[in-house]
């Protein structure tokens, strides 16, 4: 490589390194976040993957994910060249693996990314999180299982199809309604190529934020499904939370005419409450889940059945990244803050109560 070249490679690093820290400087601005990129920039950007992929029966997000591959091959030879003292050779190799990192960072919150520092829906909305009261966290838990007790017993999984699921869900979410904060350029469901696969790796659904794709697992148990497809719709709507996807998926779904939407809506509600009466008392937890109804509960056994059988050190080590991966993206709390949740619930069927 020519003296030029080299200077070339520094001057670009540069300005990606700059563009890096504008970035970083832009997240600390909640507001701007909102109306300028979540609100303004990101519906009309959408429009191109729209166009160009989603059309497409396949999920081109999984072929861009094997692309990585690629790094893993560049990290490599550039350890091999280092062994073999060619320090220059392997200097330029680290130079331009960090450029295409770089690039990629910089695509990723410019496409998408941005949107984990937008203003919370709490605030939004006006839903007072910081007061959940115990005994309204049991009351609202009360209510949700006479309610999915209800909605279980005439239903009938055999009859549902995931293909008309998604599109009904799809015209559900474009929908206008209390969620003024959605984008909705784009909101088209797909499966993942990897298909089964993706139940070795526990995840039910996912999100591609390079080419703007929503996919959930098809193999997954029907009882969830309605509701992790809304929840991956959220994603591509642009909300980055997750605790606040999976509210707007029960909020979506809920009072649908569909039982099997309602359901799905109501079931993902109780888990959740549920698991966070565990963590606070055990006993009333008892109390509580002994009045699901034996179909619920059967429901419930399936679920866990069907994850167990893939459970793994694939899932951990798929579980320990992501669980990193929101922790950057201004989620602290990890995969905990799915459950997180049960606090908007509360605070929605609260204020809706008044």
């Amino acid at each position: 490589m020519t003296n030029k070249s080299n200077k070339m490679i520094f001057i670009r690093l540069a300005v990606w390194i700059l563009l890096v820290l504008g970035l970083q400087g832009i997240q600390s601005n909640f507001s701007w976040v909102e109306s300028s990129f979540s609100r303004g920039l990101y519906p009309i950007y959408t429009y191109l993957p729209k166009i160009f992929f989603a059309w497409l029966p396949i999920s081109i997000g999984d072929l861009i994910y094997t692309l990585f591959c690629g790094l893993a091959y560049m990290i490599f030879r550039s350890i091999v060249l280092l062994f073999r003292k060619r320090f220059k050779a392997s200097g330029l190799q680290v130079l331009r693996l960090t450029e295409i990192i770089l690039i990629i960072y910089v695509f990723f919150y410019t496409s998408w990314g941005l949107n984990y520092y937008r203003i919370p829906i709490h605030e939004q909305m006006d839903i007072n999180v910081d007061t959940i009261l115990f005994e309204n966290h049991l009351a609202v838990l009360d209510q949700h299982i006479q309610k999915a007790n209800a909605l279980r017993e005439d239903l009938n999984f055999s009859d549902q199809s995931r293909s008309i699921a998604d599109s009904k869900i799809e015209k559900i979410m474009r929908e206008d309604d209390v969620f003024k904060m959605l984008s909705k350029t784009q909101v088209k469901i797909k499966k993942p190529i990897i298909g089964p696969i993706a139940s070795y790796f526990g995840v039910s659904g996912y999100f591609n934020p390079l080419s703007n794709e929503a996919q959930v697992n098809r193999e997954m148990p029907l009882i969830s499904y309605p509701f992790t497809v809304a929840h991956e719709l959220s994603h591509q709507m642009g909300i980055g939370f997750e605790d606040e996807c999976n509210f707007i998926a029960f909020v979506k779904l809920k009072d649908n005419p569909d039982p099997w939407f309602q359901y799905s809506a109501y079931y993902q509600s109780v888990t959740y409450l549920l698991r966070t009466l565990y963590l606070v008392d055990s006993t009333q937890f008892g109390a509580y889940q002994d009045k699901l109804s034996p179909k619920v509960i059967l429901d419930i056994k399936e679920e866990q059945s069907y994850w167990r059988q893939y459970t793994g050190w694939l899932t951990n080590v798929s579980g320990i990244f992501y669980n990193q991966y929101l922790k950057y993206n201004n989620q602290a709390e990890g995969m905990a803050r799915y459950g997180m949740v049960s606090r908007l619930i509360i605070a929605w069927e609260q204020k809706n109560r008044q």
